[in-house]
């Protein structure tokens, strides 16, 4: 099955490649949209990776699903708490931290990227399940160092005020929050280095993107969870119609 995936991969980049030299223009038709992921099967989930402080001796938890709408759905438990012996002496040490990203996809014509250079946004559809945490958008290009990441917070909308027609939360009360689009211009994404600043401050490499994903990084402990249906890169005309949908 991954053979026949890493196939499947290589044919789709060829035809991506031979479409682009026959119509002689960079870009796909729909100029406007660039879909880059989607998260709703089971196969679209298996093409993500999850991590957290768990794998390294931390006490929190990271699950990647389909919720009960059959849209992804990120969850778990933040914990600060380290394991028995993994505090060790000038070695700091951090928990409190969970996250999902894309798979790097490999082909025959090498690591398939995605082109977001003719974009200006990048649009995530989610919902927001109120657990105050922070969460935070990351993007990983073709740069010579795999731990730099370009990174920005997920400003979440707050409840609306007024009543839903949405399905019920687990608990079975109706749910507060209603998916919403999350629009971040590629231009203020920040780049970091193993979670901290990096004093030096580059262009995102956007021809080259190679991952993107979502942490969560407190600042409690206890659940989070995140509803995660979409990420697209958008052009400011699209975006412009976005901001303008009631």
């Amino acid at each position: 099955m991954a053979w026949q995936g890493y196939i499947n991969r290589s044919i789709q980049q060829l035809r991506e490649k031979t479409a682009q030299v026959v119509r002689a223009q960079p870009a796909p038709l729909n100029v406007n949209v660039l879909p880059l992921l989607r998260l709703d099967s089971k196969e679209s989930i298996d093409q993500f990776a999850v991590g957290c402080d768990g794998d390294l001796g931390g006490k929190s938890t990271v699950h990647l699903d389909l919720g009960p709408e059959g849209k992804g759905r990120f969850w778990g438990s933040l914990s600060t708490t380290l394991r028995e012996g993994r505090r060790k002496e000038g070695v700091i040490e951090r928990g409190g931290y969970a996250g999902f990203r894309s798979k790097s996809q490999t082909t025959i014509f090498g690591a398939r990227m995605w082109d977001t250079s003719l974009y200006d946004y990048l649009r995530l559809r989610v919902r927001s399940s109120g657990d105050g945490m922070r969460y935070f958008v990351n993007i990983q290009t073709d740069g010579p160092v795999r731990s730099d990441l370009f990174q920005h917070r997920l400003w979440l909308p707050s409840p609306s005020k007024e009543p839903l027609a949405t399905p019920q939360s687990e608990d079975g009360n109706p749910h507060p929050h209603q998916w919403s689009d999350v629009i971040i211009p590629f231009s203020d994404f920040t780049l970091t280095n193993s979670g901290d600043l990096s004093e030096l401050q580059i262009e995102m490499l956007r021809s080259k993107i190679r991952t993107v994903g979502i942490s969560v990084l407190g600042p409690k402990e206890g659940r989070y969870e995140l509803g995660i249906e979409s990420i697209e890169a958008i052009s400011k005309e699209e975006a412009g119609k976005t901001a303008a949908t009631p």
